[in-house]
Order: C-alpha cells, then structure tokens, then sequence
C-alpha cells in the first residue's frame, strides 16, 4: 500500500486543523518534536500558510520572551511534557501539535493506519544511536522527493538502515550486518520470503540465514546462464519472472551497482573456496564453460581453469585464448582488478604465446629472416611482444588462495613457455639466420638501415621542420608499442612502421654510427690496430664527433640525460634516448617491467614534443635491438678462435679468421656493403652461447649477436596528414 501524502502536507494538515481549532484568529501553534528532525518542513510549511515561525534553541522558555502578534508556530525539538505549566495559555487560546518525524511519518499512509503504526513505534523503539539513521529514512522517502514510497517498502528501509532491497542487503552484508534483535532478524527473514527466497523460510539463526540467501542467489545467476532448474533442490529454484522489462538476477544487479572497492570484498566472499554453493552439481557438469558468465561460485571457478589446463595441454590455444578472454573480462566487469581476474589476463598471454611458438613457421618463407620476423602485421616479433607481456604480468596466482588450482599450474606453463619453447624458437631462428647468411647475399632487397638517410634525403633537405627520436636498443615490437601510442594520443598524424636491416654487429657504436644523418655519408666498419671502427667518410665516428657533425649540419643535439629544451625551437632535433640499453645491462634482475616503465616515459615525451611543435616529420629510429633471455638459463662458455684480434661476449674480428670459427663468418662475401674488404666478424647465433673473455656477463640482456630481434629494426615515420 503506498503513501498518500508527504511529510510537508501532513505537517500543513496537522498546523490547519490546530489554527481552526484555536479560540483565536492569530493564535499561536505550539508543535512539540521529541527528536527535532522535524524543523525544516514545520518552518518551511509555517511559512507558506502565512505564520511566523519560532524556534526554541536550548529551552522552551525562550519562546516566552517574543511574544506573537500573529498567527505564530513555536517549535519545541523535544517531548512535550506535562510537568511544563509556560504554555497553558497557549494550549487553552491556540493549538497544539504533539507530533515527531515517525508519528507524522505513519499519517502519510492514510489508507492503512493500522501497520503504519509499526512506523511510529520503529522510530520511538530505536535506540539513541539507530534513531537518527530512522529519522533519515523517513525523512529521505517522505519529503516529496522521487515519489512516495509502499508501506513495506518503507518498512524493508528502516529495518535495513536505507537499504530497499532485503534480498541483495543479504547478498552484500551478510551476518555482520544484520540486527542484533530477533524480531527485527525475523522480519528480515519473512522479507526475503516475500521476495522470493523460499530456502530461509522458518530461519532463526543468522548465519545460516546468509549462508541459504547466497546459496540461492548464486542459484539464480547459474540458472540464468543456462543450469537447468531441476538439478537443484526446490526451495532454490528461482521463481519465474512475471514483471515487464529486463530481469536480472539480484546477485548480478548487486555486483553491477557496488563501488570498486566494494566490488574487490565481495570477491573474496563469491569466489573464495569456502564459497563453494553448488559443488556437487558443477564438479561433475559436462561442460561448465556453458555457464562462465556467472562470476560467483567458487567451484564453477575451479571447474573453468581445470577444463582450460586440459585444452591447453591438448594444444587448442586459440580455442583458450577466447575462453581466457571470456572469463577474464567477466571478472574484471564484475569485481575489478582483483587475483581471479589477473589470472586469467596472463592466461591469455600464455595461450596466445603458445599458439605463436606452435605456428611461427607456417607464416611465410622461412629463408627470408627479415620478412618472417619484421612483418609488421605478422612478423614472429610478436612472439617477443608476447614473451614480454607475458614476464612483466608477474605472478598473480600468488595473490589467490591456494585451494585455487592456478596456484599449482600456473607457474609451471610460464617456466615451459619462457625458459624451454622460446629458447628453442631462439635457437632456430638464429639457424635460419645463419643459413641465410652462409647462402650468399643475405638480405637482398631490404632496407639497410646505413642507408636511412640517403632514402630520406628529399625530406631531410627540403626545408621542412623534422624530428629524429633515436631510442638505444629499441626492440621491433617496442618500437611497435611506440607507434601504437602515438596512433592513440595523436590521432590527426600518419603514422607509418617500416623493417629495416640494422648493421652487424648489432651494437651501439655501430648502429648509432650508421643513423647518423649528414648530406655527404659513406659508411663503413674496418679493423684499425685491432679493433672494429664504424667510419663516416673515412673518419671514426666517436660521440663527440657525432654530435659535432649534426651541429655543423644544422641539427640540434639534445640527450636524454640533459635539460636542454631550447634545443627543441630548432627545425631540425635530433634526440637521444639511451635508458634502455642501460636498463638492459645494468638491471637485469627486472628489466622486462623497468622497460615497460621506459616505454610509458618515452611514448610521453614523444607524444609531447609532436604535439607542441608543428614538426613537418618525424622518425623513431633504433640503432639495435636485443634478445630477452629466460630467467634461469645455463649459458655456454665457448673460446674465441685464435685469429681473432678483438674479442667480445657475441662476436670476435680480425683478419685471418676462417669460416669454421663459432658463429657465422661476415666478410665481404656476405655484400653488406660497409664491411672493409680485409675485416671478418664472427658473430653468435646461438642465444646461449657467449665468447669466454673475462667472464660470461649479461645473461639476460643479449645483444651484439645476429639474432633477428636485434638488427631487424622496426623504422617509425610520423607525417601530418
């Protein structure tokens, strides 16, 4: 039955019928308030039915001290009490109201003054503490505001402190949370009965009370992603759903309304294994991810990992890819970032690093390394992205409770992935490089990354305003996240990625050397008294006179390292970033995750210069690349041949070397092109294997070798559209 009138016409009500009763024309209306929660509507109404209105602040008797010329309405906030004698003038020539917030609340349910008596008697049997949150009830459902309220509903708030719906306060609070009275426990119970949940019907005890409510609710969210009915017991089947519109199961409506914070608690309640409400029926359920939609039964949990380990031991990665995406964006919708949902985030990456390693040799001819790795759309280099993402996504499973059988398998799938199938991958790859390479002309057709600047020398002498961004060891499939980052935030840019071939050996002297722009530029690497030199016209290029050769040609030289914005007014930057292969070197024990936060920082940068100068082009541009090793891995010492002259980790050089040192012999028969006639490099192709000479350091960061992730470099170009 709902209300007919609000707080504020029952208050006018009650102030007429006292003036038309009073012996007076202006007389005064004396309104006693035991509680005070009333002041606001008895001035508000006063004043609209032409009154003054006083109020007393600490004593009745105040109101004695202003005596009323008209029609006047003095507020007392307390009970009236027959012990007072101030006001009998007032009580024999004027009119009383003897009314508080629950006596005027049970006469806005004209139609059903009997149970709206229990209104009355709820606010004056509310302790001092629960009184207020009554008087807030009333006043929040009554003031006219949203509509006027059932009685039972009504009823169903002041019970539950606000809250409307007994069955999700249930569902969210549990036992903790409900009255500690046992008719207000009772009225709770027959509440939920009313709504629905037929298994407490007969419940005194409160926990078992919580324990059947979510049990039933649970019950509900499965049969509406499809469980049959009859596999539950009858006082658990959901009611069918009369109503007009959308029904949603209450735990689902719950889950849908609760703030993150909320959401991450109820987790551990629904998901925890001590909340396993149907494990009898969905241990032994032929499919269970028929029902992955419903996120709140810890043994539906269970089910889904354990039947997802089994595909993936079957190798139907594409098949665990979708259902890991399935569940964790279930998850991550309802509760957030909480264990359950990282679990199956990093299930994704591992099924879909799997199905990489099992398929990178179908994806095109495997005689051209650079193609088969520097694909843009589909180059093996998404197998290192994956290898990436799939490390700095760290150990979720150790945030779960360990009844969680990702706890046991988890670890395991990441140890095979990392540490044993993309070693073998590695191993491979640098077979197929070597073989590439032993063949003749190694990389015919492809972009030689000491020739960038010829290429570009159209744009780089035409006038236009350009920005070179060259990032030290910047992976292809960083250099990927890079574009992709500019796509997102600088939308209004071309954005444009290009495989190029970087110089051999990969390393930083060499390959900053080469991408050193210049209108004149011959570039070649020679042994000079036993040691390999990259040169420029004939001339060593060391870094001072790098940077002095790009002033002289009109650049500006800006390092990462220094403050130097005025640099960047100048038409022509050139801006070096070198964190990441000083991360990579010197920070091995986390550098997948220190080189995801160099990324972020760099992509900023980035994206700010381009967005605060009107550069014509821009270019993101790496000098090598490097390969990330498994954590725990034994590495191969091996010896440098005799002949060689100038020994490093990856790769040794002199003049005499011959085709059977280890590795695979560069000389000028392989036709890079800057390769001094009478110089040999040998370089590693085997990830794991490094020359012995003075210890075998960096075992994680590789880089120096002819492993495609490091000289097949992922060219980034920036134009205005």
């Amino acid at each position: 039955m709902p209300a007919t009138k609000t707080l504020p016409q029952c208050a006018e009500d009650a102030i007429e019928s006292a003036i038309d009763e009073a012996a007076d024309e202006d007389p005064v209306v004396l309104w006693w308030d035991d509680g005070g929660y009333l002041r606001d509507i008895v001035q508000e109404v006063s004043h609209s039915l032409g009154c003054e209105f006083h109020a007393a602040e600490q004593t009745p008797l105040e109101l004695r001290a202003d005596a009323p010329r008209d029609r006047t309405v003095w507020y007392v906030p307390q009970a009236h009490s027959d012990d007072v004698d101030w006001f009998k003038d007032v009580e024999n020539t004027g009119g009383v109201v003897e009314a508080h917030i629950g006596k005027l609340a049970a006469r806005c349910f004209e139609n059903d003054r009997i149970q709206a008596a229990s209104i009355r008697t709820a606010y004056e049997d509310a302790g001092e503490g629960d009184r207020e949150q009554v008087a807030k009830t009333l006043f929040q459902e009554l003031n006219g505001e949203g509509g006027l309220p059932t009685l039972q509903g009504l009823q169903t708030k002041i019970v539950l402190d606000g809250h409307e719906d007994p069955v999700q306060f249930v569902l969210e609070h549990g036992a903790e949370n409900l009255p500690d009275e046992t008719g207000d426990l009772l009225q709770i119970r027959d509440l939920l009965v009313d709504n629905g949940v037929a298994a407490v019907d007969g419940v005194t005890d409160e926990d078992v009370l919580v324990e059947r409510t979510r049990r039933w609710g649970v019950a509900e969210w499965l049969v509406e992603e499809g469980l049959d009915p009859s596999l539950l017991d009858a006082e658990y089947r959901p009611e069918s759903s009369s109503g007009l519109g959308i029904s949603r199961p209450e735990l689902q409506s719950l889950l849908s309304k609760v703030d993150p914070e909320r959401a991450e608690e109820l987790a551990h309640v629904y998901l925890d294994p001590d909340a396993q409400f149907w494990h009898d029926i969905l241990r032994s359920y032929d499919d269970p991810w028929e029902l992955a939609d419903c996120p709140v039964d810890a043994s539906l949990e269970h089910e889904l990992w354990n039947e997802w380990l089994q595909a993936f031991h079957d190798g139907e990665y594409e098949t665990c890819t979708t259902r890991a995406a399935t569940r964790y964006q279930r998850l991550e919708t309802t509760y957030g970032d909480v264990p359950w949902t990282s679990v199956w985030n990093q299930a994704v990456e591992v099924a879909k690093l799997a199905h990489e390693l099992e398929t990178w040799e179908e994806r095109g001819d495997t005689t051209d390394v650079v193609d088969l790795y520097g694909d843009v759309d589909d180059g093996t280099w998404q197998i290192d992205n994956a290898v990436f993402n799939l490390i700095i996504s760290g150990e979720p499973e150790h945030g779960l409770p360990e009844e969680h059988p990702a706890t046991a398998s988890l670890d395991d799938l990441r140890t095979s992935l990392t540490e044993s199938r993309y070693l073998d991958y590695l191993s491979d790859l640098g077979d197929l490089v070597v073989d590439q390479i032993e063949a003749g002309s190694p990389f015919v057709g492809e972009n030689y990354a000491h020739q960038f600047f010829d290429q570009e020398q159209e744009h780089l002498q035409s006038g236009q305003s350009v920005a070179l961004f060259i990032v030290d060891a910047l992976r292809f499939d960083l250099a990927h996240e890079l574009a992709e980052s500019v796509r997102r935030e600088l939308p209004s840019l071309e954005v444009d990625e290009t495989a190029w071939v970087g110089t051999l050996p990969s390393d930083t002297e060499f390959g900053k050397a080469a991408l050193t722009p210049g209108s004149k530029f011959s570039f070649n690497i020679e042994l000079d008294d036993g040691e390999l030199v990259p040169e420029r016209n004939g001339r060593e290029i060391t870094n001072y006179q790098r940077e002095k050769m790009l002033k002289d040609d009109g650049w500006s030289y800006i390092m990462q390292s220094e403050d130097d914005e005025s640099g960047w007014s100048n038409t022509r930057v050139a801006y070096y970033w070198n964190d990441l292969d000083k991360a990579g070197e010197k920070e091995l024990t986390d550098f997948e995750a220190l080189f995801s936060d160099r990324i972020e920082k760099i992509s900023d940068i980035i994206c700010e210069k381009l967005d605060q100068g009107e550069w014509d082009r821009a270019y993101i541009l790496a000098d090598h690349g490097f390969v990330s090793l498994p954590q725990s891995i034994d590495l191969d010492g091996i010896y440098p041949p005799d002949e060689a002259e100038q020994v490093t980790r990856r790769w040794v050089a002199g003049t005499d070397i011959d085709e059977d040192a280890p590795g695979v012999l560069l000389d000028e028969n392989t036709h890079l092109g800057y390769l001094d006639d009478d110089t040999k490099i040998s370089v590693l192709a085997d990830p794991i294997q490094r020359f012995r000479n003075q210890g075998i350091p960096d075992a994680r960061f590789y880089h120096g070798g002819v492993l495609p992730q490091e000289f097949v470099l992922n060219f980034v170009t920036i134009t205005q559209e």
